[in-house]
């Protein structure tokens, strides 16, 4: 695999993870504006655990 290929794979993977991140980040707040009151420590808790697996 050329060294382009895999810059533009990890490029894609970091895309898709953001594109996640703001999914999570979306569907908490449009719980909290339906007053479904989802723990934000739990929130953070969750996204830092994936962050941190994804890192490693």
């Amino acid at each position: 695999m050329s060294l382009a290929q895999q810059a533009l794979d990890y490029q894609r993977e970091i895309d898709e993870n953001q594109k996640q991140i703001r999914e999570m980040v979306m569907e908490s707040y449009h719980d909290m504006a339906l007053g479904k009151g989802r723990d934000c420590n739990e929130f953070f808790e969750e996204l830092e655990k994936r962050y941190s697996n994804d890192r490693i």
